[in-house]
C-alpha cells in the first residue's frame, strides 16, 4: 500500500536543518559583527540553543513527516506583506528616535560610525602616531585642549619660570575610568604639587593616550611632547606592551606590526544601513559599535589564551618566545631622546590589582607585569634615569581601582599623592 501523505513535513524538515546549519556563530560573526567576533557568552549560548532547536525540529519533521496544512497563496502573501510593513514601520520609528530623541550616548551606540562626526570621536587618526586624542573633543566633563591633550589649554611655548611635567603612558595615565578631567591622576598631581608642596609654578600635562604602548609613546615624545618644552617626562607603561608580545612569534618585530596595523575603518555592510538591524544586533550581542581595537589591531595579534580562549599556557609560551626586548629598546630610546633635548626623565613601575577577575589577574599578565617592571628598573639603573617604584607602594585594594588596570577617582588621588611625594623627594624640580 502506497503512502499518499504529502511530503510537506519532510521538505520543511530539510529546510529547518539547512537553516540550523547556517545559523552558527561563525556565519553570524561574518555577516553581522563589525569586529568579526561575537564575544558575549550569553549570546553564544542563545545561538547554540536556537541552532539546536532548528536542527532538532528539522530532524523530527524529516523523519516523522507530520501532517502540515500548507497556507494558501493569499495567506502567504498577507503574511509577507504584514511582516514587511511591520519592519518598515519599526525602521522608520527607530530612525526618527535615533535622529531626534536619542541621547548622545545612545546615538554613539546605535548610529553607524559614518554618521558620527569625526570631532565626536575622542581619538583621531594621525600620520605618524596612527592615532591621537581628538583636539577640542568634549564629552561632559571629559575634554581635550586644542593640542590634543587631556589638559587645560596651555601655551606650547612654555612661559618663563614654569616647570612643566609631561606624563607619558596609555589609558592608565589618561585615566580613562575617571570622567571628570579635574579628578584625573595628572590633574590631581598638579594640584598636590602646588597646594601641598608649594610648587606654584608647576604644570602637569596629561600626555597619556588610551591604547598607547612604548612604541607610540616614543613617537609621541619625539614629535609632540618635545614641542611643549617639558622639564620632566614621566613614563608609565606595562600592560599595553604585554599585549604587544601576545602575537605570532614570526610577527614579533621591532616595528610592532604583529600588534598594530595602520588605522583603517571597516567597510559598511548592506544591513548596516538599517537602524533596525543595528539596534537588534547591538542588543543581541551580534554586533557592536566600532572601537579602537577594530581599527588598529593587526591580524597577527593572538591575544590572551592563544588561538583557543582560556588556554593560558599558550599565552605564557608566547611571552617566553617573545621576550620584552623591544620594550627595553623603546625605554632606552626615550631616555636618549630626553637626554639629548636636556629633559629630565623618570621611569615608573606599573601597578595593578589582581582582584577583579579580568585579564590583569591571569597568570600570563602577572608574569608579563613582573617582567616589564624588572626591565623598567634595569633601564633606569643602567641609564641613570630617575626610578619610581610605584608598583611596590600602590595598594591593590579594590576600593582604589575601577578594574584590574585602571584607578577610580579615589585611586587617582592616591596615585597622584604617591607620584608627588616621589617628585618632591627626588629633588628634580629644584635642579
Amino acid at each position: 500500500m502506497h503512502n499518499d501523505r504529502p511530503k510537506t513535513g519532510i521538505y520543511l524538515g530539510a529546510f529547518l536543518i539547512g537553516i540550523g546549519l547556517i545559523f552558527n556563530k561563525w556565519i553570524l560573526e561574518l555577516l553581522f559583527s563589525t569586529d568579526g567576533s561575537i564575544g558575549s557568552p550569553p549570546t553564544q549560548a542563545l545561538i547554540a540553543i536556537v541552532q539546536f532547536l532548528l536542527i532538532g525540529f528539522g530532524v523530527y519533521c524529516a523523519i516523522r513527516n507530520p501532517r502540515i496544512e500548507v497556507p494558501s497563496r493569499r495567506q502567504i502573501g498577507l503574511l509577507v506583506a504584514s511582516t514587511l510593513l511591520s519592519v518598515v514601520l519599526i525602521e522608520i520609528t527607530l530612525r526618527v528616535w535615533l535622529t531626534y530623541f536619542s541621547t548622545a550616548e545612545q546615538y554613539r551606540v546605535y548610529a553607524h560610525y559614518t554618521d558620527i562626526r569625526s570631532e565626536d570621536y575622542y581619538l583621531s587618526p594621525h600620520h605618524y602616531l596612527n592615532y591621537y586624542p581628538t583636539p577640542n573633543y568634549r564629552d561632559g566633563l571629559t575634554y581635550h585642549n586644542s593640542l590634543g591633550y587631556r589638559s587645560r589649554e596651555f601655551n606650547s611655548e612654555k612661559p618663563p619660570n614654569v616647570y612643566r611635567i609631561a606624563l607619558l603612558g596609555g589609558s592608565t595615565t589618561y585615566t580613562v575610568s575617571v570622567q571628570d578631567n579635574e579628578k584625573t591622576f595628572p590633574y590631581q598631581l598638579e594640584r598636590i604639587l602646588r597646594d601641598d608642596y608649594g610648587h606654584h609654578n608647576v604644570e602637569v600635562i596629561n600626555a597619556g593616550v588610551s591604547g598607547y604602548n612604548s612604541w607610540e609613546s616614543l613617537i609621541n615624545l619625539q614629535f609632540r611632547v618635545l614641542d611643549i618644552n617639558p622639564d620632566l617626562v614621566i613614563v608609565y607603561h606595562a600592560t599595553n606592551d604585554v599585549h604587544a608580545r601576545l602575537v605570532e612569534p614570526g610577527a614579533y618585530r621591532g616595528d610592532n606590526s604583529g600588534r598594530r596595523k595602520q588605522w583603517s575603518l571597516p567597510c559598511m555592510a548592506l544591513w548596516d544601513h538599517s537602524v533596525f538591524a543595528r539596534f537588534a544586533g547591538r542588543n543581541l550581542g551580534l554586533s557592536s559599535q566600532i572601537h579602537l581595537e577594530t581599527v588598529i589591531t593587526s591580524s597577527n595579534y593572538v591575544g590572551l589564551g592563544g588561538k583557543e580562549t582560556g588556554n593560558m599556557e599558550a599565552s605564557v609560551e608566547l611571552l617566553r618566545k617573545n621576550p620584552p626586548i623591544y620594550f627595553r629598546r623603546n625605554l632606552n630610546s626615550m631616555v636618549s631622546v630626553a637626554r639629548e633635548n636636556e629633559v629630565s626623565l623618570a621611569l615608573a613601575t606599573w601597578a595593578h590589582s589582581p582582584y577583579f577577575g579580568d585579564f590583569a589577574s591571569t597568570d600570563p599578565y602577572q608574569l608579563g607585569f613582573k617582567e616589564h617592571n624588572e626591565v623598567v628598573k634595569e633601564v633606569a639603573d643602567e641609564s641613570g634615569a630617575y626610578l619610581f617604584e610605584f608598583a611596590s607602594l600602590m595598594p591593590t585594594d579594590r576600593k582604589y581601582w575601577a578594574d584590574g588596570r585602571h584607578v577610580n577617582e579615589e585611586g587617582a588621588v592616591l596615585k597622584a599623592q604617591l607620584f608627588a611625594k616621589f617628585i618632591q623627594g627626588s629633588g628634580v624640580i629644584g635642579e
